[in-house]
């Protein structure tokens, strides 16, 4: 297989990209002297993924196949996929997210046996029907006990209040009713159509010969024959305009959880999502930063301790944040919050706010680059949404105060939804 060697001179990185005749895209980090190699297969087929035009045809699945599906395809009547990657010394997992499935080990040694393990179960499927039949019950469990986690409920509580029944609303495991919808046939269908290796990358991360790795995917898939790749084009629907009521509950719980979501536009684009998501982590830094003076004096006032923290999403569909964590004072909490936002939306931020925290970023990039998972899985993400990971480190760097100020003037602080869980009385 040949492949390409992209230089990030300033990072003093470099990244090998090849294509292999099966049509999967192939992405290797060299890292001389790391002990442990991580590699990750991954799709961009996740939860909010269940309506799409295939050749022209529309094809509709229930809430939580994608999940389903990644719980699936660890199942082997001969063997168990995980004891084999622990007999090699690997530890190996998957997840699903709105918008992902990915597949991961990580391991010091075996790892042509581990990453052959990879691409086999991961394309070459030995799910049967009774296990599927019996893998309703299993997740219907995991619907039911993370339905009872406080922190589950107020997260979900949040995106139902800003989203009503768009999917991103929907737990990534789907419905209990949707269960039985869920067959055999439909999760091969869906294998066939989402994880084709034309829409898939491969990322590895290790001290490892490059033309030995490229040699050796090549060969893998060259024994394997894939259906056509099809034409797939998304109909992810556009969320409603506006946010619904305010959400609580009591549960088990010592003191009250809270969520304050925030919508934010979608990207008009991935790639402007991730400039969107460069600006909103500076953002947040001079915002709710740990050095900040807003959250010190939040701190200090009792209103939110270690456990406060920010998510932000953006894609094409849907952009919010979620902060969330637990304060015996949600309302004022949040009305701080969103006052806050407000007055920077009023006064803009001083240059030395923007230097400080920019030059802080650039540091945890940097820094993040030892991390072999995370850069690894940041390199797929990207990837698979048309985006180069490293690229974004000189962008990182070029971002001004006009761009932070830009943002801010964007954001509609009425779009809020606060969700809370209360302690039993």
């Amino acid at each position: 297989m040949k492949y390409q060697v992209k230089d990030y001179p300033v990072l003093g990185e470099k990244v090998c990209i090849g294509k292999a005749g099966s049509g999967l895209t192939c992405i290797f980090l060299p890292k001389p002297g790391f002990k442990r190699k991580f590699a990750v297969l991954a799709t961009p087929y996740g939860a909010i993924n269940r309506r799409v035009q295939v050749d022209g045809e529309e094809f509709v699945t229930p809430a939580g196949i994608a999940h389903f599906l990644e719980h699936k395809m660890f199942e082997d009547p001969e063997t168990s996929i995980e004891n084999i990657f622990a007999s090699y010394g690997a530890s190996t997992n998957a997840f699903t997210t709105h918008t992902m499935t990915a597949y991961l080990f990580s391991t010091a040694e075996n790892f042509y046996d581990c990453l052959d393990l990879l691409l086999d179960f991961v394309q070459k499927p030995a799910f049967t029907e009774e296990g599927v039949i019996a893998e309703r019950s299993i997740i219907a469990q995991e619907i039911k006990m993370y339905r009872d986690q406080p922190n589950w409920a107020v997260y979900l509580g949040a995106l139902g209040g800003m989203y009503g029944d768009h999917p991103v609303a929907e737990d990534i495991a789907g419905r209990e009713e949707d269960l039985e919808q869920i067959d055999y046939q439909l999760l091969c269908k869906c294998h066939e159509l989402f994880y084709n290796p034309g829409r898939m990358a491969l990322v590895v991360a290790g001290d490892i010969d490059a033309e030995e790795l490229f040699t050796f995917i090549a060969a893998n898939q060259k024994k394997k024959q894939f259906p056509k790749l099809p034409a797939i084009k998304s109909l992810v629907p556009q969320p409603q305009p506006g946010v619904g009521a305010d959400f609580s509950v009591g549960m088990e719980v010592s003191r009250p959880l809270f969520c304050l979501g925030l919508r934010d536009r979608p990207g008009r684009d991935w790639q402007d999502c991730h400039r969107r998501e460069m600006i909103v982590s500076l953002f947040l830094e001079i915002f709710v930063g740990k050095n900040s003076p807003f959250y010190n004096r939040l701190y200090d006032e009792g209103l939110i301790d270690d456990s406060f923290g920010v998510d932000y999403a953006c894609t094409p569909w849907y952009s919010h944040f979620i902060f969330g964590g637990e304060t015996d004072a949600p309302q004022r909490l949040a009305q701080e919050l969103l006052e806050e936002i407000k007055r920077l939306q009023a006064c803009g931020i001083s240059q030395q706010q923007l230097d400080v925290n920019l030059r802080k970023l650039i540091g945890l990039f940097i820094m993040d680059l030892n991390g072999l998972e995370s850069t690894v899985m940041a390199c797929a993400a990207d990837w698979l949404q048309g985006g180069d990971y490293l690229a974004r480190f000189e962008e990182l760097r070029s971002l001004t105060k006009e761009d932070v100020e830009g943002f801010l003037q964007s954001l509609d602080a009425d779009q809020r939804i606060l969700s809370v869980v209360n302690p039993l009385e």
